[in-house]
């Protein structure tokens, strides 16, 4: 399984300033084929400055979940610490 990309980002109207909340696209590759799903994920704030993110998926994927989140989490880090979430 390889995580291709992670489009459509939006981000949802919250009123909680060190909690944001979007939903999104991720297209994977499994074997030869390619597979699309819905997700939701949450960056929270921690008073520290730890940002704790958490993913929850829409739509189901029959594949063992622990490596797909895993990806997903580590995509959407280096989403955070680029600056490409609106």
């Amino acid at each position: 399984m390889t995580l291709l990309n992670i489009s459509d980002i939006i981000r949802k109207e919250n009123y909680i300033y060190y909690r944001r909340e979007f939903t999104a696209t991720v297209v994977f590759q499994l074997g030869t084929g390619n597979l699309s799903g819905k997700i939701e994920f949450t960056i929270e704030t921690a008073p520290t400055g730890k940002k704790d993110i958490q993913i929850k998926l829409i739509d189901s994927i029959d594949y063992p979940l622990l490596p797909l989140l895993r990806s997903i989490k580590d995509a959407v880090t280096e989403l955070e610490k680029e600056g490409k979430l609106p």
